[in-house]
């Protein structure tokens, strides 16, 4: 499995256990653990029956739906959120411009091994 750097792959194995649940908890936990979102997300405040990574959004009334407003959050990092809900729970995420903004090949396999989590096929070969 891949990882970007240790903190990575530490900041995902305190979240499976902070957050159990299926592949979709996975994959969220997985893109959540990123070391510059995993510093982003404030812990004290965090609802533990859902992502975590709804602790970076707010809820806009017009569009009726989530949008991540954390100020540490980077055009990177934010697409990246959106994948990682999207994962979660289909959130709308924009892959043609998710790809446009991410240019650095480390985050591009974060990315690629985020959706191989999602899926049934990964877990079953991760036996």
């Amino acid at each position: 499995m891949y990882f970007y750097n240790d903190l990575h792959e530490k900041n995902f194995y305190i979240l499976n256990l902070k957050f159990p649940g299926g592949i979709q908890y996975e994959a969220s936990n997985y893109i959540a653990a990123f070391p510059e979102i995993f510093n982003a997300i404030n812990y004290k405040d965090v609802d533990y029956s859902m992502s975590p990574l709804f602790a970076l959004t707010s809820w806009n009334e017009d569009e009726e739906r989530h949008e991540f407003t954390a100020a540490q959050l980077t055009g990177t990092t934010k697409q990246m959120c959106e994948l990682g809900l999207s994962l979660y729970n289909g959130y709308p995420s924009d892959l043609d411009y998710l790809f446009s903004v991410v240019k650095c090949e480390e985050l591009i396999r974060v990315i690629f091994q985020a959706m191989k989590i999602r899926t049934v096929t990964f877990k079953e070969f991760a036996l």
